[in-house]
């Protein structure tokens, strides 16, 4: 008999499951019910994916199909936005969101930002202020100082950050 292991964290919910497959996707559907009554998931937008796993293998596969790929493009180091929001800072924090999961950089540097906003098409002389600006909002943590410092999104601005790339998703045809 084969079992699958799903485990899996979306905000601050965590689902763990190990078992047949039928048992996890019915397990999973009333998780991601309970989750969706949150306002900040929306389970529509969102999918998961389940694939059946060996009892030798203990890593559950699974993708989130919130895919940045049609709003972001990956250079190196620098992930910059091939669709444009409103504002400046909406720019910067979906290349904070880009950087987290394109990178699995959580802690990204003024000049990696500055950087995908130029490659974006904004002209932006100095991005400290605009980040700090953020950073004043809760959106964002600044750690260090002057050169030194690097920036990170908090949970509302994960959540702003992915709302702000779903609108951008949503207009492209």
């Amino acid at each position: 008999m084969d079992i699958t292991k799903l485990k899996i964290k979306i905000g601050p919910h965590e689902f763990e499951a190990e078992g047949p497959i039928e048992l996890i996707k019915a397990q999973f559907e009333a998780f991601r019910e309970l989750i969706a009554s949150n306002s900040f998931y929306d389970a529509d937008k969102n999918r998961l994916e389940l694939t059946q796993n060996n009892t030798d293998d203990s890593n559950s596969a699974y993708e989130q199909a919130f895919n940045l790929d049609k709003i972001t493009r990956l250079d190196e180091r620098i992930v910059s936005l091939t669709a444009r929001p409103e504002t400046i800072e909406d720019a910067a924090l979906v290349i904070l969101l880009g950087q987290r999961t394109l990178r699995s950089n959580d802690s990204v540097t003024g000049s990696e930002v500055i950087d995908g906003l130029r490659q974006s098409g904004l002209a932006v002389s100095r991005v400290d202020w605009r980040l700090e600006k953020l950073a004043s909002q809760g959106l964002i943590i600044k750690i260090g100082s002057n050169r030194a410092s690097r920036y990170r999104l908090t949970n509302q601005g994960m959540n702003k950050a992915q709302a702000v790339a779903r609108a951008l998703i949503a207009l492209l045809p």
